[in-house]
């Protein structure tokens, strides 16, 4: 709500400088849309609502919000009701695009825009050595995740695969990023010998990061698996590496990664 709140004068503002012929707005932070739908209809033009992330679905397929709660219910008309006052709804993946025409949103006004690998040229140039010699990964088969640590990745498989697979002296999993849950998981691995975390690192750095990986680590919880499309997936792709993820038969991760990696069940 601070957010929304302070988006408002400068909406304002823009609106009246710029006499825009369109309002785009990007969700999350869905509680924001009803200042773009302001500034759209104060200007007299359409509203476009890009979802990247389904944000209701995910806090209860997480546990954020309680299911049949009155939290969840409220959350979901708010959500359909913004949902009505686009006239152009677009998302990341065929089955988001299901959900969204599953909340109401009719078909001709949908439209799948898929993210890309947004950091493509200093992939293909990156050189994950540097890396593994300043981390000690030397000889070592790494299997990275890299991005946000938060409840919807579900990266407590990630401790559990670490603590199994103590024994191999020449496999080491790392976990680059940053979020809510990372205290937790390092609290999880605490007394591992094979596994690392490191902070988020810096954009000139990322191609480094993702060449540094043998093997991308996509987890997702099952519940979330059609409420997101995890935007690091493109850059995993760029990096020409396998990736190991889960999600169910179908979902969109599922088809994103046919013939580039193994899809397990969550």
């Amino acid at each position: 709500m601070s957010f929304a709140s302070s988006a408002y004068p400068p909406a304002r503002a823009a609106r009246r400088e710029f006499r825009p012929d369109m309002v785009f707005t990007v969700a999350p932070s869905m509680i924001a849309v009803p200042v773009a739908a302001r500034m759209a209809r104060r200007a007299g033009v359409p509203l476009w609502l890009h979802i990247q992330d389904f944000e209701v679905g995910a806090a209860l397929a997480t546990g954020l919000i309680d299911q049949g709660s009155k939290t969840a219910n409220a959350a979901a008309r708010f959500e359909e009701r913004l949902l009505r006052l686009a006239d152009v709804v677009s998302t990341i993946s065929e089955p988001m695009c299901a959900l969204a025409r599953a909340k109401g949103v009719d078909a001709d006004r949908i439209v799948e825009i898929r993210n890309w690998a947004n950091h493509a040229d200093r992939i293909a140039t990156g050189d994950g050595e540097r890396l593994r010699a300043e981390w000690g990964l030397q000889g070592k088969i790494v299997a990275l995740y890299s991005g946000n640590i938060a409840n919807k990745q579900g990266l407590e498989i990630v401790i559990e695969a670490a603590r199994r697979l103590d024994y191999r002296a020449d496999l080491a999993f790392v976990i680059s990023g940053e979020g809510p849950k990372r205290a937790r998981l390092e609290a999880l691995a605490e007394g591992l010998g094979n596994i690392q975390f490191h902070d988020l690192q810096p954009e000139e750095r990322i191609g480094d990061l993702m060449r540094l990986a043998d093997i991308h680590l996509l987890p997702q919880l099952p519940d979330a698996a059609d409420l997101v499309l995890p935007s690091k997936l493109g850059n995993m792709l760029a990096s020409d590496r396998p990736i190991v993820a889960t999600a169910a038969p179908g979902t969109g991760i599922d088809r994103g990664i046919e013939g580039d990696g193994v899809v397990v069940p969550p």
